[in-house]
């Protein structure tokens, strides 16, 4: 194989390599939720690209026709009325009356002025007592249907299309109208005009504007399928972009995950070395307990992070116990009084309405560390999203399900209400990961619960959380 054939077969795998990357790149896009309105447009702009040409032929330029047709129609029987006589207005139409030399003169003056290709003038059994051409004299009209049409007082018009060989040897086509008016004296038919006009111009100036509007509707809605495919594709871009980053942020969280704990071990053992081999005063010691007190917190920090990913990929055992959930919602607010106080912010607990009290109890099964980490970030997020002076609402009541609801007056940015509860959503917060209300779905959907979210500008935000009493089985 040449070297020339092997860069021409690598081009074309490369080239199908990249319209199936497009191909999926578009697929995925189409299932975007956000890409729903712009699928729409693509589905109208291709809709009109097939049936507008189709409507346009079959439509348009029929109903075009018709009005011109139409026009040298009203024309004819205008000429019609002008040419006869009104002598012999209300006579039927024969060789005798018509025989006269003013007739003879307005029909061929008739013919003149306005280019008509032929004039006859039928009796109303269907015989021709005039003709321009005279071949036609005396002929009897091959077609009944017509003749019954015009005795009853219908016009008639028609368009023809001729094809004749010029000089030059060229074809030619003609276009011509036949009209056909009927004389008729109340209900009597007294006989008719058939006038041919040459519309072969006109027939050609409505061609050439269906011609152009018919390319002129492709060529928009091809360049408004272009410009959806292109948005199509640059959503679909993003959306791979979005994909690919949040790989590299999990690859990079299970390598943070495994590698953090290492060093946070060894500070561990240290910490554990000088309290058992070394002499230290009080205020050492409360120094490496101190220490020690952040390295736990920064281990069972780790330790919740993995948890989130087994949840994420399905792989956490749940492990219900019976708790006081109740006890674990007073911890949570002890834990975080000095933020609300640090804030300006007042919590104000109830359970069925009444003020949540030290000896109440509500016994579940659930497991205390999910519990309280649910707690704990939902009314984190409520106190950060509230103003000085504000109270922030913790709901309880326990019929079947405990739901507690948390209030707080503010309302989520409309930006990621509907995502708030994805993994890194979040806004107007400086310190905020978007990490709070995805974990808590997470974890309450481990424990078999569902969580809600409800905001308005009036209203404020509420999130609502449903556990069971008892484990799902």
């Amino acid at each position: 194989m040449s070297e020339h054939e092997r860069d021409n077969r690598s081009e074309s795998a490369l080239h199908r390599f990249l319209c199936r990357l497009t191909t999926f790149q578009l697929v995925r896009a189409c299932r975007m939720k956000h890409s729903y309105p712009l699928l729409g447009i693509l589905l109208l702009a291709v809709t009109c690209t097939l049936a507008l040409p189709v409507i346009n032929a079959t439509v348009i330029y029929p109903a075009y026709t018709k009005i011109m047709v139409g026009t040298f129609e009203d024309f004819a029987r205008q000429l019609a009325m002008h040419t006869l006589p009104a002598s012999i207005t209300n006579t039927k139409l024969t060789h005798d009356v018509l025989n006269t030399k003013h007739f003879l003169a307005d029909i061929y003056r008739l013919e003149v002025n306005f280019g008509l290709l032929e004039v006859k003038v039928l009796s109303p059994e269907g015989f021709t007592l005039y003709a321009t051409n005279p071949d036609d004299l005396n002929t009897l009209d091959t077609d009944p249907a017509l003749t019954d049409l015009m005795a009853k007082g219908h016009m008639y018009s028609r368009l023809v299309e001729n094809e004749s060989l010029s000089p030059q040897g060229e074809t030619a086509t003609t276009s011509a109208v036949y009209a056909y008016v009927p004389l008729m004296r109340d209900d009597t038919y007294l006989g008719a005009f058939e006038i041919v006009f040459d519309v072969t111009g006109p027939k050609q100036q409505l061609d050439r504007f269906n011609t152009y509007a018919t390319y002129g509707i492709i060529l928009i809605c091809t360049c408004l399928v272009g410009i959806v495919l292109l948005l199509l594709y640059m959503e679909s871009s993003r959306a791979l972009a979005q994909q690919q980053a949040q790989a590299i942020r999990t690859d990079v969280e299970q390598i943070t995950r495994h590698d953090i704990k290492t060093p946070l071990l060894g500070a561990l053992n240290g910490i554990t070395y000088l309290e058992n081999y070394t002499k230290l005063d009080q205020d050492q010691m409360d120094m490496l307990y101190h220490m020690r007190e952040a390295v736990n917190t920064g281990m069972d920090l780790i330790n919740r992070s993995l948890d989130l990913y087994k949840m994420e990929t399905g792989r956490y055992q749940y492990d219900p116990k019976e708790l006081d959930i109740l006890a674990v919602c007073r911890r949570v607010l002890a834990d975080l009084s000095g933020l609300a106080l640090d804030m300006g912010v007042s919590m104000r607990a109830t359970l069925s309405g009444n003020l949540l009290k030290r000896k109440d109890t509500l016994i579940i099964a659930a497991e205390e560390t999910l519990c309280y980490a649910i707690l704990s970030n939902l009314i984190k997020n409520a106190l950060e999203a509230s103003d000085k002076d504000e109270r922030i609402s913790i709901a309880m009541t326990a019929n079947g399900n405990f739901t507690i609801s948390i209030h707080n007056p503010r309302p989520v940015p409309e930006s990621i209400r509907d995502t708030f509860f994805e993994k890194f959503a979040s806004a107007g917060k400086r310190t905020g990961t978007g990490l709070g209300t995805y974990s808590a779905r997470l974890m309450v959907k481990v424990m078999g619960g569902d969580i809600s979210m409800d905001s308005s500008d009036d209203n404020g935000t509420t999130i609502t959380v449903n556990l069971p009493i008892q484990p799902r089985t």
